[in-house]
């Protein structure tokens, strides 16, 4: 064996380990992001310029790494909303193993609103066994009746919701897309998405079925990850008002993902989880 197969050794287990690390970290972070892969969706563009129309390519995929490839997702719960309100249909589209891409037709000026969700999502953690194991069932409290052992104690029942948003802008901004639906975990401006620039900066407010939303978990990642040791990740959390501030130092695409777990009194959970992802971009100043 040659003296410098060691190193290279040595140097792919400190990568492995470090792949097993940061993939352990994001399993336990945000509370929500273990219940599945984050979901997300990339356009190609988010800003056009341009006098005519122009064809943009989405990516989606759902991964635990920012803007890696990891499982395609299926696109019937994906909505369109155009700059005047209405609804489109997605073009042309593909559906792998690793991604899922379509294609949009951008033919009206403003600010175009790309939506997905996946149906409400029950889990039923408990502690079960003399080792006090730590364990769940894919299911809601009415359901987990029949399946929990009879030993299983310390039971609580999470209903998740996730969505996931991005933006695309042809010329000027608008807002109409941007208006609250006052359903679920929303973000509103005052900073608009289309209008985030290195160096300056951002902020958003996030609102819980039309009420905003103290203490909303935060975190903001830029793109790279892959190829950098240090992540980048900044992680905070609303203020009294919804309010999160924030000051990107990278251009191009960013991840923003927000989680906030309430108590409920719905018969099929105890906590409700609210997950919203969303993909934005650092523009050059």
């Amino acid at each position: 064996m040659s003296s410098a197969q060691p190193h290279s050794l040595a140097r792919l287990g400190k990568r492995f380990a470090k792949k097993i690390g940061l993939t352990a970290a994001l399993t336990l972070s945000a509370a929500g992001t273990a219940l599945a892969h984050p979901l997300w969706l990339l356009p190609h563009e988010f800003n056009l310029s341009g006098e005519e129309s122009e064809w943009v390519t989405v990516d989606a995929s759902a991964s635990h790494t920012v803007f890696n490839y990891d499982k395609g997702v299926g696109l019937d719960n994906v909505s369109i909303i155009a700059p005047d309100g209405s609804k489109q249909r997605i073009g042309s589209y593909f559906k792998g193993h690793r991604r899922s891409v379509f294609d949009l037709e951008i033919d009206q000026t403003g600010t175009w609103k790309l939506a997905g969700a996946r149906p409400p999502v029950f889990f039923t953690h408990y502690v079960a066994g003399k080792r006090n194991a730590e364990k769940r069932l894919f299911a809601d409290k009415q359901e987990a009746q029949a399946k929990l052992p009879k030993d299983a104690r310390d039971v609580v029942t999470k209903q998740y919701m996730v969505s996931s948003i991005s933006y695309i802008t042809w010329q000027a901004p608008t807002n109409t897309v941007l208006k609250l639906k006052n359903k679920g975990l929303e973000l509103v401006g005052p900073t608009h998405p289309n209008d985030v620039v290195r160096g300056e900066e951002a902020e958003f407010q996030l609102f819980l079925d039309g009420k905003p939303q103290a203490n909303v978990e935060i975190e903001l990642t830029p793109h790279g990850t892959k190829y950098r040791d240090d992540r980048k990740m900044q992680k905070l959390k609303t203020d009294t008002n919804g309010m999160v501030k924030f000051t990107p130092d990278l251009a191009g695409p960013w991840y923003l993902s927000a989680y906030i777990e309430l108590n409920s009194n719905s018969p099929r959970a105890d906590k409700i989880g609210h997950l919203l992802y969303m993909t934005f971009e650092s523009q050059l100043p």
